[in-house]
């Protein structure tokens, strides 16, 4: 633990202002690079959310197609094959025909299955990145606990002025 208020600490005052000032140099950029993106992440997370619901319409969109694939012009030919007694007789059985209509159809839904998965993927990327917010979120309360730890207790080389305008970045709220 790095600093503690009310219980007896190992540390004196200035190592925990060292150790907050160590921990404020590794954390810092990189608080300030995910808050820096803020705006991306909103619009990032505007566009997965439409992304996502159009993979979800057109997956179904495909899927219902394939029902009615035999009554859509140019497949059409499809359900005329499997009615027509020419092709019947050209190949060795009807179920020939039929396996490859069903096959057709299968890879249709298929196609539609796959874009829902990727729908699906696309909704865990955007969780991800809500959650690498909140972590960012996390660590700017964090940083702005040790700055106030910085200011009250300054290591020997450091005065509070020094502290002020050291180069922590005002905190950014997320949008």
């Amino acid at each position: 633990m790095l600093f503690s208020s009310n219980k007896k600490s190992l540390l004196t005052n200035e190592q925990q202002a060292q150790d907050a000032t160590r921990f404020l140099t590794t954390v810092s950029p990189l608080v300030q690079s995910i808050y820096s993106n803020s705006a991306l992440f909103a619009i990032g997370k505007g566009l997965n959310n439409v992304a996502e619901i159009f993979m979800y319409l057109l997956g179904l969109a495909i899927i219902a197609f394939s029902f009615i694939m035999n009554t859509i012009f140019p497949f059409h030919i499809l359900g005329e094959i499997i009615s027509k007694h020419v092709y019947e007789q050209a190949l060795t059985s009807k179920g020939e025909i039929e396996t490859f209509s069903l096959a057709i159809k299968g890879l249709v839904i298929l196609i539609g299955l796959l874009c829902i998965a990727i729908g699906i993927q696309i909704r865990n990327s955007g969780k991800r990145k809500t959650l690498l917010q909140q972590a960012a979120k996390e660590l700017k309360n964090i940083e702005t606990y040790f700055v106030e730890i910085q200011k009250a207790y300054p290591t020997p080389t450091q005065t509070s002025s020094d502290i002020s305008s050291s180069d922590i970045q005002p905190r950014i709220e997320p949008q």
